[in-house]
């Protein structure tokens, strides 16, 4: 037996499978950090709903959130945070998903090829949570007490994303609201809020804050 010729033998084995791991490594990383980016446009800034009454007096305040990717994602938790205090939202009971993110990319100029990777996100039972196949779009509903419950200021909100990973486990993640929806769903709610609180209606769709 070679010892030496054994010895490199291992070592250029070992020197491969180090090669190997360090390259999945590294397509894990570049492949959750693009992921990543392109959940920062899951919160539309035109994706804000009201519905408002005053007889009988009644509320409810919806955000819109897309999954743009080619991987399914969960939407763990939806949270608008004010000076004093926390809201969180959960999905609209027995309302199905949307395909918005797919509609608006049919209508581009070019139609990119996507390859859909589904992880290791499983359904599970958790209220407040909901899975989001690739390009489509859910919608997230406010519990209406909550509308009128305090004189709400909101200062920044945040969403808890869960996506599968290529080695099979789950990442979760927490991002913030970005400012460009953030401005429109702060001054909807606040303003709902007031028109709950004091019991005056809402103004005109003419008159309200646009993004």
């Amino acid at each position: 037996m070679n010892l030496p010729q054994y010895i490199s033998d291992i070592l250029s084995s070992l020197s491969a499978a180090a090669i190997i791991a360090a390259v999945a490594w590294l397509y894990s990383r570049i492949r959750n950090f693009r992921l990543e980016r392109s959940l920062k446009s899951a919160i539309s800034p035109n994706g804000v709903g009201i519905e408002y009454s005053l007889a009988p007096l009644s509320a409810e305040f919806t955000i819109q959130i897309h999954n743009y990717t080619s991987s399914y994602i969960r939407v763990r938790s939806v949270v608008l945070v004010a000076e004093k205090w926390h809201m969180e939202l959960s999905p609209k009971e027995n309302q199905k998903l949307f395909q918005t993110p797919l509609s608006n990319e049919i209508l581009r100029p070019k139609f990119r090829r996507t390859y859909i990777t589904r992880g290791s996100i499983e359904d599970d039972n958790n209220p407040n949570s909901q899975i989001l196949p690739p390009k489509t779009m859910g919608i997230w509903r406010l519990w209406p007490g909550a509308i009128g419950q305090h004189d709400w200021k909101l200062t920044h909100g945040f969403v808890v994303f869960e996506y599968g990973t290529i080695f099979g486990n789950a990442a979760m993640i927490r991002m913030k609201i970005p400012d460009s929806s953030f401005k429109l769903i702060k001054k909807c709610f606040e303003e709902l809020n007031t028109c709950y609180r004091e019991r005056r209606p809402l103004p005109s769709p003419g008159e309200r804050p646009k993004a």
